[in-house]
């Protein structure tokens, strides 16, 4: 029989997968990528450059119709506060966690000191 601290545990550890995975995407998404993108086009035939500004300036067409969400969740607020939140209810499973295999280990100590009759 498995130990009731061990779904909280899981639940623990997949949150702070994603925590982990969302921080890494806020960290990768507030690097500078102009650089390579300079580098990149520089190296492209310009025929190539103009088709590909050609399809960038459609797809930003398209693009435009999603900005509030885009802002919504680019706004640094919402990252951190998304990311603290995630991590309280990582630690919440955590400490639920924990106190469950405390509770066991109190049940067996009282189990073994208690005489047989």
């Amino acid at each position: 029989m498995p130990s009731p601290s061990l779904p909280p545990l899981l639940r623990g550890l997949g949150t702070s997968l994603i925590l982990l995975s969302a921080a890494l995407t806020v960290w990768y998404e507030r690097q500078d990528m102009r650089g390579d993108v300079q580098v990149a086009l520089a190296a492209m035939a310009p025929a190539e450059r103009e088709v590909l500004l050609e399809q960038l300036q459609r797809l930003h067409l398209h693009v435009e119709q999603d900005a509030l969400a885009d802002e919504v969740f680019e706004n640094p607020w919402f990252q951190w506060l998304s990311l603290l939140g995630t991590g309280l209810i990582a630690g919440s499973f955590f400490v639920e966690s924990r106190l469950r295999r405390v509770e066991v280990r109190r049940a067996s100590v009282v189990e073994e000191g208690v005489p047989r009759g």
